[in-house]
């Protein structure tokens, strides 16, 4: 755990660095304190930033600082730093797969249970309620759309209300994949159009298995490889998963999104 901790220290401060940014030099924390003790409690306290706090500073690696605090300082970190981390590590777990497969698929975030849809604050919206085909049940939340590589390492990530389609999510990604490279999905991702103007246009092969009725079919190689390939997603999202809280604590639709976007970046970064 100590070793994880100053992994990500380091990171922090070096990308802040990198990008030229400077503390207030009468901060008592700098930014990079702050980005860790937030990465630390999604990576081992399942989101719980004042658990986080109590823990660092209990055994000596921030000053003294108070929650209230620490959650003004987190909401004046611009949104770009965070999408900055994740875009960096997408560009080395790229660097590293050499195949060039990645999987695309997405899965639920509940904000609360269904009994309890009419007294949410977060998000009040018909949009957020969606179904799991999983698990066969209806969920009130968001949708994470997440493209992995063929090791199960995050490049990028997309959050949608519970009800947008798997396909449509895909459409709304910037992909930022290498030229050749192929994106295995399941039957949410079938769009024969979207296939054929994303193979024109960025040379990427979206590869997802055909409905029974459909003329065009996979061959059977590539079909087999589809369906071997895509189960290691399936072990990324339960691994996210049991890092997300049964119920995520916030109060704003911001700080509920942070949350995931933060356990899908500390899991990048530490795997």
């Amino acid at each position: 755990m100590p070793e994880k901790i100053i992994t990500l220290y380091c990171f922090f401060e070096e990308l802040l660095r990198s990008l030229g940014h400077r503390d207030d030099p009468q901060s008592r924390l700098i930014d990079a304190e702050i980005m860790t003790i937030a990465t630390v409690a999604a990576e081992f306290f399942v989101g719980n930033q004042q658990a986080s706090l109590d823990f660092l500073i209990s055994h000596g690696y921030v000053k003294p600082f108070s929650k209230s605090r620490f959650c003004r300082r987190l909401q004046a970190l611009p949104e770009s730093l965070w999408q900055t981390a994740l875009w960096i590590m997408a560009q080395a777990h790229q660097s590293n797969n050499a195949d060039k497969y990645h999987i695309v698929d997405s899965f639920p975030v509940s904000v609360c249970r269904n009994i309890r849809i009419s007294r949410c604050k977060i998000y009040s919206e018909k949009s957020y309620r969606g179904w799991c085909e999983s698990k066969k049940e209806y969920f009130f939340g968001l949708r994470v759309c997440l493209i992995v590589t063929q090791a199960g390492k995050p490049v990028e990530l997309q959050l949608s209300s519970g009800s947008t389609a798997d396909i449509v999510s895909l459409r709304s990604m910037d992909l930022n994949l290498p030229e050749g490279a192929t994106l295995f999905g399941d039957s949410g991702f079938l769009d024969r159009c979207f296939e054929s103007d994303l193979a024109q246009e960025a040379g990427i092969s979206l590869v997802v298995p055909r409905r029974k009725n459909m003329k065009e079919q996979l061959d059977g190689c590539l079909g087999y490889i589809c369906q071997v390939v895509r189960k290691r997603v399936e072990t990324t999202f339960s691994q996210l998963t049991e890092r997300l809280a049964r119920s995520i604590h916030a109060v704003t639709p911001v700080g509920f999104e942070r949350k995931i976007m933060l356990t899908v970046l500390a899991f990048s970064i530490l795997g």
